[in-house]
């Protein structure tokens, strides 16, 4: 909370230039009680501090230097009995009390290292896309994160998959178990039916919801071939069509050589020599004449090439919205490979694209990255 006081947080006291340094802002009041958007948890810069100002009897009593943690405010009271204290709330009701700021500062500095081991890449680039599907923009300049952002049936399946590899639960029961807990998350007309049959059968699809949840598989498996055999389990059940496991295949082995450390010429090389796509395109090939295609075979290969093309984690995602099409499910796609590849995310990504998620998915996200990230 950037305040002109003698409490502020430290990096809009005393500027030559009247900034603020965390957001290269303006100060528009010399003593500024709440900050510039401070409500605004999308566009927060990676740790950002602010300072907490408590009132009792209508004079301030504390100041604490306290992070945000998962997009949510953290707040300090006064207590007479203990003095100063932190309650954190959640998005869901939850209330965590702390005596004191360095007890909170140990929570957050624990969850912040859980945050950092989740295997949350795919989910990420269905957040970020999730605005983007119906209004394409054919551009890398844009808003991560906005008040529209949310999960779409793209997390909802990645995390049905954690939750059957996981609890080895059968992938025709689990995707039917969470299509009907998270309904009217975008789902396709045939898979909408699918899930509400008393007698499931594949439908012969070769869309792209095959290689959009598959993800989990390229992280599970510590062979190649297992991965590949698994890729093809999670998609039969509905896109039985050759282009539909081909397009599951290919994405869980990407997931599987990036973690493996494999560089971005062999990802390639062997997507090519084993799947036949042509990954020898430029996303500014892409881009102009690139429309909407709910394919595997017309969105697998562009959400590869967003990827090889990539510097790192976010530039893969802004490159794979860029083309347009469908936004959420091509970013989803790139984000799970990207994830693997570059293992690194900035924590301000992470905790904006976990704010929308229930706590339930967000601790199956935790139990499923603990078993198996860093494992092979």
């Amino acid at each position: 909370m950037p305040n002109g006081g003698l409490a502020c947080c430290g990096h809009c006291c005393n500027l030559e230039n009247g900034l603020c340094a965390l957001r290269n802002e303006a100060i528009i009041l010399p003593f500024w009680t709440t900050c510039n958007n401070m409500n605004d948890a999308y566009n927060k810069p990676e740790g950002v501090i602010y300072a907490i100002v408590s009132e009792r009897n209508n004079g301030p009593v504390s100041y604490a230097h306290i992070p945000y943690y998962n997009g949510l405010r953290a707040d300090t009271f006064y207590d007479d009995s203990t003095g100063n204290n932190v309650l954190w709330e959640s998005k869901d009701g939850q209330k965590l009390r702390f005596d004191n700021v360095d007890d909170y500062l140990t929570f957050y500095k624990t969850e912040l290292n859980k945050k950092r081991k989740l295997i949350v890449g795919a989910i990420i680039g269905d957040v970020i896309g999730s605005v983007y599907e119906w209004m394409n923009i054919k551009t890398t300049d844009f808003n991560l994160f906005g008040p529209r952002s949310n999960f779409t049936d793209d997390s909802v399946l990645t995390l049905a998959t954690m939750d059957g590899i996981l609890n080895g639960k059968d992938f025709t029961a689990v995707y039917q178990e969470y299509g009907r807990k998270y309904p009217g998350r975008g789902y396709g007309g045939f898979f909408r039916s699918w899930v509400h049959d008393d007698d499931p059968k594949p439908y012969n699809s070769y869309g792209n919801g095959s290689a959009m949840r598959v993800s989990p598989v390229g992280w599970a498996f510590n062979t190649l071939d297992e991965v590949l055999f698994q890729a093809k389990r999670s998609a039969e059940v509905t896109h039985n069509h050759p282009e539909g496991i081909k397009g599951a295949k290919a994405v869980a082995a990407a997931v599987f050589l990036s973690r493996s450390n494999k560089n971005k010429d062999e990802i390639k090389n062997f997507l090519v020599d084993t799947f036949n796509y042509n990954l020898d395109r430029k996303i500014e090939e892409i881009r102009p004449i690139y429309q909407f295609n709910e394919s595997c075979q017309g969105s697998v290969p562009e959400a590869v090439i967003a990827f090889l093309e990539s510097t790192d984690f976010e530039d893969s995602i802004r490159l794979a919205i860029s083309i347009g099409g469908d936004s959420d499910t091509i970013a989803c796609i790139t984000g799970g490979i990207a994830e693997a590849f570059y293992k690194d995310i900035p924590q301000y990504i992470i905790d904006n694209s976990l704010r929308v998620l229930p706590t339930q998915l967000i601790r199956l996200v935790e139990h499923f990255s603990v078993k198996y990230r860093d494992k092979i």
